[in-house]
């Protein structure tokens, strides 16, 4: 463990941590280079994503949120990506990143995509209050995904 986990500081991402969210991005299986990118290379927060980072003396874990119209019923905040450094898994950097992007932003609903078969990511945003919406047949190359919602509201 780095550090403790309450001096962990999550905060929006700097052009300074490209550099260790790309490497992050990397343990994905399936990624948003692009994605991420308009995140970084944005003027104006909230066009093209917003990414977080988990900040433990260095980055050891992001979220990129790509939040939708906010006058759409319902708004949505969509969680397009997560990933926590391997040695700090299950030391609660996705649960705080997952609950910073509930509490900072003025929408109705966070959303995400995962596998069908991805029982870890299941129970993961299980146990931080998403719930079942709809199955995705064939969403990740050919292979099913299931898209959980949380309520913000």
């Amino acid at each position: 463990m780095r550090g403790a986990l309450v001096a962990a500081v999550i905060r929006p991402a700097t052009a300074a941590d490209r550099p260790a969210v790309r490497e992050l991005q990397k343990l994905l299986d399936h990624r948003a280079p692009a994605l991420l990118e308009a995140a970084f290379d944005t003027e104006v927060r909230g066009i093209g994503g917003d990414a977080f980072v988990a900040d433990d003396g260095g980055v050891v874990g992001y979220a990129l949120a790509v939040p939708g119209a906010r006058d759409a019923d319902p708004s949505v905040v969509y969680l397009a990506e997560l990933a926590v450094a391997p040695g700090v898994r299950r030391e609660g950097y996705g649960r705080r990143l997952v609950a910073a992007l509930a509490d900072g932003y003025d929408h109705d609903q966070l959303r995400v995509t995962v596998a069908a078969d991805d029982d870890g990511a299941r129970a993961f945003y299980t146990a931080a209050g998403f719930w079942e919406l709809a199955d995705l047949p064939d969403r990740f190359d050919g292979a099913d995904g299931v898209l959980l919602v949380r309520d913000l509201s």
